[in-house]
């Protein structure tokens, strides 16, 4: 007997044999010859039968049945005849015309029927349609036939020879199922045969399949399921580049060398955009192609590039030159905002870039990854600042600045919790008059005893997530001051308090106005909430929801900064709002240029359509107010009337104010 291992090592040959290229052409020509053998005979089957079915087609039932339909349309001339009295020349001819018709009808039923003499109602049929031509021949062969008398004659024999048509028509199709089923028959007997080939073809497939398992899919697909896995660990699968982790180790084994080296940041500008008005298909070709131009650009100065995720790159070079590097940078500006297309759809790219090498972090700190990142990180958002588009050095100003940033970020939550943060309230007037109705209430920060404007420190909350501490801060005291304040003086005075986007994911700003004003005892119609659109209020739906939220307490709402670019029409029309409020961009060329006058008047009649009330910032002149006032602003607010105070000076600045009555200069 042979032994079981020489079995296995027999098997194993012939197996290896079969998963060579030559084994599997062999079993694919093997397949496909039996493939086209019961393809072959399965059409010759088919062929057959289609001509056996060929004989009771439709055509003896069209005739049958248009055949009926040419008696009745010869009754209904005859029954015109008899609604009239009389057959007149028109009826006659068309009574000729539906004879003749239905002659030609028979003689064409006559034929196809004597290829068919089993089936034994036809005599009878094609003897009843004769019956009706030789009654309809008489008629027209007579000048003047007793209509009545035809009419009883033809419906006599049309009766008649419907009933041998049914009649017909019924053996036809008994006819038709018995050929049908004679066929039926002829292919299940087939059946056997074609099984047997698809078994045949089954077996042979299945040893293929194994073959090629064991072999090629088997040893293969563990090769290709490790490179997969070891590809995923270390790169990013759309553009092909290092992804962070690979990015990481790399730029931490280059700083332990020791020797100069630049990390540039880079950040698409309005990439969002791009996704949302062509789609992920476009912006997936968008992310690769950047990815090509930026690996290109560093490998040619020896260094590498990275996807860090989203729309983030970076790119790592050996070199602390600046010279070097402003041209990588210019470079990298220029090459990337070259046209690209995808699908006939053209692409304006642009980037922000922020660069620091290690020779410069060096002079103050021991470098590391996290430290190099951090610093590299705030020249890009130096870049974004400035206005994008742009790439920013990381160097002593920016570090000064940088130093800054950190400090107020390190003591924003304090500040917030040991009350070093303070509301301060700026007047909001009736143009006409230019009396107080109210105010808006804006934080600032006493830090190190002097006052911190907000344009310091409010982006950095917002970056960090702590505006949502601080406009809760300003929306407990502001709404308690006013209610205090018109509770203890009798006045009605409002109050407006600017929400972050950040508010808008969830629906707890809602409960926090609701305790704010059941703490404060304000009216709700005195509360107006300031909302601005921004690249980060992405969910419409769930900020809908907020602002429904918020006016079902009796809040008003306003839509602050119109006018700075980031409000579009689909905004105004979607957002259920009371007040816009018009940024004073719109407003400082107002006295010098006509475009200006006319940019406004333009936003003015927005405004008026969609309902909204209208507040003017920025207002420094009495020049300023009366042009506003002219072209309808009902509110104005700015620093003629008054500037951001404390609350006890604002309120009796505004009811000193509100003694006299002021007009707006005509002029």
């Amino acid at each position: 007997m042979i032994g079981t291992g020489k079995i296995t090592g027999r098997l194993d040959r012939i197996l290896d044999r079969f998963a060579s290229r030559l084994g599997i052409i062999s079993v694919v020509g093997l397949l496909f010859v039996i493939c086209a053998a019961v393809g072959f005979y399965v059409q010759t089957v088919v062929s057959q039968l289609e001509f056996n079915h060929s004989k009771f087609r439709d055509q003896n039932a069209r005739n049958g049945y248009v055949a009926l339909s040419d008696i009745h349309r010869l009754l209904m001339v005859t029954q015109k005849a008899v609604n009239t009295g009389e057959m007149t020349p028109e009826l006659k001819s068309d009574f000729a015309n539906a004879t003749d018709v239905l002659f030609v009808r028979l003689d064409s039923l006559r034929a196809s029927i004597a290829q068919h003499e089993e089936i034994r109602s036809a005599p009878a049929t094609i003897n009843s349609l004769d019956q009706i031509i030789e009654i309809a021949d008489a008629a027209i062969a007579e000048d003047s036939p007793d209509i009545d008398l035809l009419m009883d004659t033809l419906l006599a024999a049309a009766v008649d020879a419907r009933s041998h048509l049914v009649q017909f028509l019924d053996d036809m199709r008994r006819q038709a199922d018995k050929v049908l089923d004679k066929q039926s028959r002829a292919v299940r007997k087939q059946q056997v045969v074609v099984l047997a080939n698809l078994t045949c073809l089954t077996l042979i497939g299945s040893v293929a399949l194994l073959l090629l398992r064991r072999e090629v899919l088997g040893r293969r697909a563990r090769e290709s399921a490790e490179a997969r896995v070891e590809f995923l660990a270390f790169f990013d699968p759309l553009t092909r580049l290092p992804n962070r982790s690979q990015f990481q180790d790399r730029l931490e084994r280059m700083l332990k060398d020791d020797r100069p080296l630049a990390l540039l940041f880079i950040d698409l500008d309005e990439f969002k955009m791009i996704n949302d008005t062509y789609g992920h298909a476009a912006g997936d070709a968008v992310l690769k192609h950047v990815g090509g131009v930026l690996s290109k650009l560093a490998n040619e100065n020896k260094g590498f590039a990275a996807r860090l995720g989203g729309d983030e790159y970076a790119i790592v070079v050996p070199s602390d030159h600046v010279v070097r590097l402003t041209s990588l940078c210019q470079r990298i500006l220029s090459d990337v905002a070259a046209p690209f297309s995808f699908e006939s759809e053209s692409f304006e790219i642009g980037l922000s870039i922020g660069l620091a090498t290690s020779t410069q972090v060096s002079q103050n700190e021991t470098v590391t990854l996290d430290l190099l990142s951090r610093v590299t990180d705030f020249a890009l958002y130096a870049s974004k600042s400035a206005g994008r588009g742009c790439y920013t050095f990381y160097n002593h100003e920016l570090e000064g600045r940088y130093q800054e940033r950190r400090d107020m970020l390190e003591e924003l939550p304090g500040a917030i919790q040991h009350g070093d943060l303070e509301v301060h309230l700026q007047p909001k007037v009736t143009l006409v008059d230019k009396k107080v109705f109210g105010f808006e209430a804006l934080v600032r920060w006493r830090r190190g005893g002097q006052l911190v404007p907000p344009n310091q420190f409010i982006l950095i909350a917002e970056e960090s997530g702590m505006v949502v501490d601080i406009d809760h801060f300003v929306l407990r005291n502001a709404t308690k001051m006013v209610a205090d304040w018109n509770t203890d003086h009798g006045t009605d005075f409002s109050v407006s308090v600017n929400l972050s986007a950040l508010h808008f994911t969830s629906v707890r700003i809602v409960e926090w106005v609701q305790d704010a004003l059941w703490s404060s005892l304000l009216n709700p119609s005195r509360l107006t909430l300031e909302i601005t659109e921004t690249m980060e209020m992405r969910d419409w739906k769930q900020a809908r929801s907020v602002i429904s939220g918020l006016r079902k307490l009796g809040c008003k709402i306003a839509i602050d900064d119109f006018g700075t670019g980031y409000s579009s029409l689909a905004y105004l029309r979607t957002t259920s709002a009371d007040e816009l409020k018009i940024d004073r961009s719109l407003v400082e060329e107002l006295e010098s240029s006509e475009k200006a006058r006319l940019l406004l008047t333009s936003v003015m009649d927005i405004a008026r359509n969609l309902e909204f009330e209208v507040t003017v910032e920025g207002i420094e002149t009495d020049r300023q107010g009366s042009i506003v006032t002219k072209m309808g602003a009902q509110n104005g607010q700015g620093y003629f009337f008054g500037r951001p105070e404390a609350p006890e000076a604002a309120f009796s600045a505004a009811m000193n104010n509100n003694r006299p009555s002021r007009q707006m200069s005509p002029n």
